[in-house]
């Protein structure tokens, strides 16, 4: 494959990504209030009503499972910004420092921008979380998209896929991007997402991390056709 292809090819899985995500959204807001009711209002429509017979078959699993919440704590714990804001800080100094410039400009854009992307349209569409009778967590936030599915994505996975392609460290990365995926499923067991919300998170996420990689080969293959430079593994 022409590698000058690479680009173009992950900008058009960018733009799949997102308008599934986006469509995914629209469906979210056509719902209106029955997104997110109490539980004793009954199903909603639409999405909705398959979002519900998921979420309390986990929830009922997890009611039922001592071990399961403790083991979703760590997911929580691991995707919030105490943690991965330092871990990523860390992770673009040390590539950036071992000249792999382009490697850090990819993760740093995907944990800047991924937030960012998160936290807006969360705003947007203002979907209220779960509410159940006996909850293992009570959030305040908008629930859509899960902010933790897509730090999933945009710092643990883009890990994963540094320590596979870059530091060729294979079950590391293997591990990493396994760990990011379960972090979606994590929050639909501890009662306080969708499975929607986990869904649209990685489609969101997996837009941004795309555009990124797209955006940050673009320029490198600029600046190469301009000044020739020590051959770097592209992102």
């Amino acid at each position: 494959m022409d590698r000058r292809s690479t680009p173009w090819m992950l900008a058009a899985l960018a733009l799949l990504l997102a308008v599934s995500a986006a469509t995914l959204a629209r469906l979210v807001l056509a719902d209106g209030p029955g997104f997110g009711v109490p539980l004793s209002a009954g199903p909603p429509a639409s999405i909705g009503a398959d979002d519900l017979r998921l979420a309390t078959a986990a929830h009922t699993f997890a009611v039922g499972n001592t071990w399961v919440v403790p083991v979703t704590r760590i997911f929580a714990v691991a995707g919030s910004w105490v943690v991965l804001v330092p871990v990523t800080i860390g992770v673009v100094v040390t590539l950036y420092r071992q000249g792999y410039r382009y490697w850090a400009l990819w993760v740093g854009l995907c944990g800047m921008g991924g937030w960012m992307v998160s936290e807006t349209v969360k705003n947007l569409v203002d979907r209220q979380r779960p509410v159940w009778p006996d909850p293992f967590e009570v959030l305040a936030s908008p629930s859509f998209p899960s902010g933790h599915s897509m730090a999933g994505i945009y710092g643990y996975v883009v890990f994963g896929i540094v320590a596979l392609t870059l530091l060729d460290c294979r079950w590391p990365g293997i591990l990493l991007i396994t760990f990011g995926l379960l972090m979606g499923p994590s929050r639909v067991l501890l009662g306080v997402h969708w499975p929607s919300d986990v869904l649209a998170g990685w489609l969101f996420a997996g837009a941004w991390v795309s555009l990124c990689a797209a955006c940050v080969l673009f320029v490198r293959g600029s600046r190469r056709e301009r000044t020739p430079q020590p051959a770097d593994t592209a992102p």
